[in-house]
């Protein structure tokens, strides 16, 4: 009987057998997180093509003139896509301008600036 530790006869943890199925299962796991990273990439790329419709931004162009000698002075979006004009005419009233969803003109409103009020 052998007296060191060294001397000892050593028995492996696992057998050959174990460890290629070890090796094996490694090698299938490794394969199904890189197969379901790759179908989670693809699934959010659908999700957000879904989200963000890829339609072509649609131009519309309105003319439309304030009064004559008015200035532009700035453009305001209000409530239902109505778009608001805004210009300083010459006599110092300001001049506002809806332009509904439609492309239509809808209400032409000047604005008096003082400290009178009308009641």
């Amino acid at each position: 009987m052998p007296d060191t530790p060294s001397e000892m006869p050593q028995t492996p943890l696992f057998s050959e057998r174990t460890l290629r199925l070890l090796k094996l299962s490694i090698v299938v796991m490794t394969v199904l997180i890189v197969a379901g990273l790759i179908a989670l990439v693809i699934g959010m790329k659908q999700q957000a093509d879904k989200l963000f419709d890829k339609q072509e931004r649609q131009i519309q162009t309105y003319r439309y003139s304030l009064d004559e000698g008015s200035e532009y002075r700035a453009i305001h979006i209000g409530e239902e896509g109505a778009i608001w004009v805004e210009g300083l005419r010459m006599d110092g009233r300001i001049e506002a301008i809806e332009l509904k969803k439609d492309g239509t003109p809808g209400r032409h409103i000047i604005l008096e600036q003082g400290d009178k009020f009308v009641k």
